[in-house]
């Protein structure tokens, strides 16, 4: 078993978050697990101390609303200390363009401005750390490029599902390889989680999670099974570069999208201006 880490895993009340909690708590690891659900969040308190092979490590909950960056940095402010930081935050929807409180469409804050303010602001914490380490579980090497990020890199005048997932994955890449290479003492990485068991699409019409999920009973991996490989794929990562991480945990195969190099500077100057109020 390896040294015991400080991990908190953003998301965690649910879905892929909840399984790398568990397996996480299996380690030895003291696992924080955040999210706007804290009755959700108790629960899952109980089951990673039945995981955890010692007992004297203590787990808690933290509260967080991904939907607001003030909230997000008070998470960041109330975070001491941490070794490995997994953000899993996220939702499935169809709905159109929805700002939060932010102006930023609810999809994208969770999978991209929460997450990057997040990182930021914790990767000081994570570079004093003997093995500090940043995951993002999102869409690593599947994700197109999105086409329109010089033009309307907010998604606001060309927003669509398509665009949207695109966009995420892309400007994941694009930040996570910029604070790896400003945090050379840190590992970031992004993973793609593949087709697991989950409660994923909560957020779609009745109709397609009749659809969905009988599939991914047949199909889908289990959220421990995915957690399993997420955590594989981050301890095994790199420090001082993009770590891009498949289903299986694999590293090295997964490639960035075609305007990923193009797109670079323009994105990481809207992610970071979006955030200032708040660094």
């Amino acid at each position: 078993m390896s040294i015991p880490k400080k991990v908190l895993v953003v998301g965690g009340t649910s879905g892929i978050g909840h399984g790398i909690a568990l397996v996480l708590a299996s380690q030895g690891h003291s696992v924080t697990i955040a999210g706007r659900n804290e009755s959700a969040g108790r629960k899952i308190l109980a089951e990673l101390s039945s995981r955890s092979p010692d007992q004297t490590v203590e787990h808690s909950f933290a509260q967080v609303d991904g939907f607001s960056l003030s909230s997000v940095k008070s998470l960041a402010l109330r975070t001491k200390e941490v070794d490995w930081l997994v953000l899993t935050l996220g939702m499935a929807t169809i709905q159109g363009f929805t700002p939060t409180e932010d102006g930023h469409d609810q999809k994208l804050q969770l999978h991209v401005y929460s997450r990057f303010l997040l990182a930021s602001l914790l990767a000081p914490t994570l570079s004093r750390s003997s093995d500090g380490r940043c995951l993002s579980v999102l869409s690593a090497g599947v994700h197109s490029s999105y086409s329109g990020h010089s033009t309307d890199p907010s998604l606001k005048a060309s927003y669509s599902v398509p665009n949207a997932a695109n966009a995420a994955g892309m400007y994941n890449d694009i930040y996570l390889e910029k604070l790896a290479s400003i945090h050379p003492g840190v590992a970031f990485s992004h993973a793609a989680p593949g087709f697991v068991n989950t409660n994923w699409g909560t957020e779609m019409p009745l109709v397609l999670r009749a659809f969905i999920r009988p599939l991914q009973a047949a199909f889908g991996a289990s959220k421990e099974k995915c957690g399993a490989a997420m955590v594989e794929g981050m301890i095994k990562a790199e420090k001082g570069k993009l770590n891009l991480i498949d289903q299986k945990g694999g590293t090295g195969k997964a490639k960035t999208c075609k305007g990923h190099e193009e797109g670079k500077e323009g994105i990481w100057k809207h992610l970071s201006e979006a955030i200032k109020p708040f660094v």
